[in-house]
């Protein structure tokens, strides 16, 4: 297949980049992206997070003429994209589960029809469907960029099978350029993409260095992770801003309020908060107003706050390239900070345990599926890409699940492409009006009970309700009109039902969505062979967490690079480790001295090591965990089976 022809410029890409960011030059490596897009060639590139992903296909295509289609499976990420690049001036359009139909031909549409229009955000799994392909045939498209790429290679930590699709979407665009961006890939996963992909010969994969050099990441053992962590915090520094990450929902409140209880400014995020809660904590840290944000793994994606400190992780995430992702939203402001894991004694068989969880057996798979059909009422044959609001804990509830088995067995049918879930998108109401003028003038008239509400929605919104969907606030039209948000509900679901205007009530659960049409459960056509490989990948995935957290002799930021296949990269420096090896060179004596007093007071007794640091004045805390674990390594002491430690 022949290399698509060079594209003349519409514009120069540092003028764009200058004149829509505000930049005065790129970042290193985006510009080599850039032009080798901009000569027509396929790019895989590989940016670390916070890299600039988005500029290294935004401003090419600006630069080119036609539309960039950008595929994303983060619902928030490309609302927030979408947002961002209206601000600057740019239009753009998105399609994802949970709009209408109406909404979904209105941006097809305006992709079309609008040749103002730069930017076309489209979930993985709309991609294919009849009403896409028609409309993508009549759009002038000069670009497809693949964000979060990682999610095509079934080797990945996030693999969706709908991505696997995309290859045919190429086949209908030959020769528009393709670059697919992620912040996280092994060897494997770039080579699954470059396939997945069918890039074309001339391809280029840009990788930058996955290293953060003023990034010290540091793993610390302890009994009392509460205790660790409030020390991490104050160590930072006052005023300074940073994002604790716990396991669950409960986890992240109990700490918030015990942080706060110590005077140190904290809230909790996760997805069970309402979406004006969420976003009123979320904008209060970006502000400084709170200092510590203690969250799920629900809060970070798409967020840019450059000045963020410290990110403490209570618990280890699943795997290596979630712990990159959310560890590297610290120090990108490029001066130093801190990424610290917590570990505790019990930590790695609890990683273990939950990787066993994750892989449920076929038929509680089976009984899910059916269970999902019910909750949904989607017949078999039925329900393909209809999406339908879904709260796990009310699904689990109904329908006598342990809720942990059925969030993995969801998981599962994730990867096999049966069904999808997205986040939790806070979504506000929507409305346009379907009459003219003229139409709504007599409707008015004869409806003289409505014709508040119209006048009010006009007044409010302006005329760009007769052009598109407007995003609204139920409750500003009640107080505007004096009424109850339940009567301004009820008149625009009438309205609706009438065809004066389009309504979308305001949704902020999780969707979910039959991917294919409905099967008989029984009749569920599991891949055994693929189910196998995925317990084997997650098996590989926690013995790399696992080694990462135990590992008291390699550089930390090494580990992670050898993981990203970046294996001859020097040691850091500044990971604890590191440190702790230039400690010991500076002060062997002074180790020793520390090891022989150890030794001597655990031969009185053998004590918990917690109950050993507490012996020693706070400063010297960190040096006496290394001399317990330096003395465990070498065989002079050992653990009993009560946790103490004694002489051996």
């Amino acid at each position: 297949m022949s290399l698509a022809p060079a594209v003349p410029l519409t514009a120069d890409p540092l003028a764009l980049l200058r004149q829509y960011w505000g930049h005065q030059a790129f970042r290193p490596g985006q510009q080599e992206i850039i032009e080798a897009v901009l000569a027509g060639h396929d790019a895989l590139a590989l940016l670390p997070t916070g890299g600039g992903k988005s500029v290294c296909f935004q401003v090419p295509a600006l630069a080119r003429p036609g539309l960039c289609v950008v595929v994303t499976p983060l619902i928030a990420l490309m609302r927030d994209q979408v947002e961002n690049l209206r601000k600057r001036g740019l239009k753009a359009e998105a399609v994802y589960a949970g709009m209408s139909h109406q909404e979904i031909d209105q941006a097809l549409d305006n992709c079309v029809y609008g040749r103002e229009v730069k930017f076309l955000y489209v979930s993985p799994e709309r991609l294919l469907t009849d009403l896409f392909r028609a409309r993508v045939a009549r759009m002038s498209v000069g670009l497809l960029a693949i964000d979060e790429a990682h999610c095509l290679s079934q080797w990945g930590y996030d693999f969706r099978p709908p991505y696997l699709r995309i290859a045919e979407l190429r086949a209908l665009l030959p020769e528009v350029p393709c670059i697919a961006l992620t912040a996280t890939a092994t060897g494997q996963v770039r080579q699954d993409i470059v396939e997945k992909l069918s890039f074309r010969p001339g391809y280029g994969i840009f990788t930058q260095s996955f290293a953060r050099p003023k990034l010290s990441y540091s793993v610390l053992q302890t009994e009392d992770k509460q205790r660790r962590l409030l020390e991490v915090l104050r160590g930072v520094g006052p005023g300074k801003t940073g994002i604790v990450y716990a396991r669950t929902r409960r986890q992240a409140e109990d700490t918030a309020a015990w942080l706060s209880q110590q005077k140190l400014p904290a809230a909790a995020y996760h997805a069970g908060l309402a979406a004006e809660q969420r976003t009123r904590i979320q904008q209060d840290w970006l502000a400084d107003k709170t200092r510590i944000i203690v969250a799920t793994n629900a809060f970070g994606m798409g967020i840019d706050k450059p000045d963020v400190r410290v990110v403490a992780h209570l618990d280890a995430p699943a795997t290596l390239e979630a712990y990159y992702q959310e560890a590297g939203r610290a120090g990108r402001d490029g001066l130093y900070a801190f990424a610290v894991l917590l570990s505790g004694p019990a930590d790695a068989d609890s990683l273990r345990r939950q990787a066993q969880l994750a892989h449920p057996p076929p038929d509680v798979v089976r009984r899910v599926y059916q269970a999902l059909a019910n909750y949904s009422r989607t017949a078999v044959g039925g329900g393909e890409l209809v999406a339908f609001d879904f709260d796990l804990g009310a699904f689990a509830e109904t329908y006598r699940l342990k809720a942990v088995d059925a969030h993995h067995a969801l998981k599962m049918l994730e990867q096999q492409g049966f069904v999808q879930l997205t986040e939790a998108v806070n979504q506000p109401a929507r409305v346009q009006l379907i009459s003219n003028q003229h139409d709504l003038y007599q409707f008015q008239v004869a409806n003289a009970q409505h014709d508040q509400l119209i006048k009010a929605l006009l007044r409010l919104y302006g005329g760009e309700l007769f052009v598109a969907f407007q995003g609204i606030s139920e409750s500003a039209l009640a107080r505007h009109l004096r009424q109850s948000t339940t009567d301004v509900v009820r008149q625009l679901r009438y309205l609706h039902s009438t065809g004066v205007l389009h309504y979308q009530p305001r949704r902020e659960l999780p969707q979910a969505l039959f991917l294919t049409p409905r099967y008989d459960a029984a009749q569920l056509p599991l891949d055994e062979r693929r189910l196998k490989a995925a317990k084997q990948l997650t098996e590989h995935q926690t013995k790399a967490v696992i080694d990462y957290a135990a590992s008291t002799t390699h550089c930390r930021q090494q580990q992670l690079l050898d993981y990203f296949a970046e294996p001859d990269a020097p040691a850091c420096g500044v990971c604890d480790v590191c440190l702790a090896r230039k400690k010991a060179r500076q002060a062997p004596e002074s180790t020793a001295g520390l090891q022989a007093g150890l030794l001597e007071l655990l031969r009185a007794a053998p004590l918990l090591p917690r109950q050993v640091v507490a012996r020693y004045p706070t400063a010297e805390a960190s040096a006496v965990t290394a001399a317990l674990r330096g003395l465990v390594e070498l065989g002079r002491l050992v653990y009993a089976a009560d946790g103490r430690l004694g002489v051996k």
